[in-house]
């Protein structure tokens, strides 16, 4: 179970939902996106690591899960990428991803630009995992928000 702070407003979740459905089209890859207040730890980039693993995003069949990691109040976001996605791209592009996020919560657009870094995404997964995904959408298309509480991986 996840806390139940809400970061984004139900439209703006039902926006992204959207936004990750349609960056999942055209490829095997799989992409999740996640909200919390805070980073715990080191950084964001390592929190999106744990979340990667315990959002199940680390269990897809060719290693083709990304996650898009913001904290909000900490204004801070990462993208942790599978083995399957993680070299296809230059450490620019990450940034760009992460800039289109800054860039739509700094003009009180947050959906907007996840939603920018979405798109993004969806395209370097039809270059790095391009073809039919025959193993289907391994992953509900959705986005979490809080963080896990304790005893509870989801």
């Amino acid at each position: 179970m996840w806390r139940s702070r809400r970061l984004l407003s139900r439209a703006a979740e039902r926006r992204l939902v959207a936004a990750i459905g349609a960056a999942e089209r055209g490829h095997r890859g799989e992409i999740g996106v996640h909200l919390e207040a805070r980073y715990p730890g080191d950084g964001p980039l390592g929190r999106a690591a744990e979340l990667f693993a315990a959002l199940g995003l680390d269990r897809t069949a060719d290693g083709t899960g990304v996650l898009l990691y913001v904290a909000v109040d900490d204004r801070k976001a990462a993208v942790f990428a599978g083995p399957g996605v993680h070299g296809a791209a230059a450490p620019e592009f990450w940034k760009a991803a992460t800039d289109a996020v800054a860039r739509g919560f700094a003009a009180g657009d947050p959906a907007g630009g996840l939603g920018e870094a979405l798109a993004g995404i969806g395209d370097l997964l039809r270059q790095a995992a391009p073809g039919e995904d025959v193993h289907g959408d391994e992953l509900p298309n959705r986005v979490t928000q809080g963080a896990p509480r304790a005893g509870g991986q989801r």
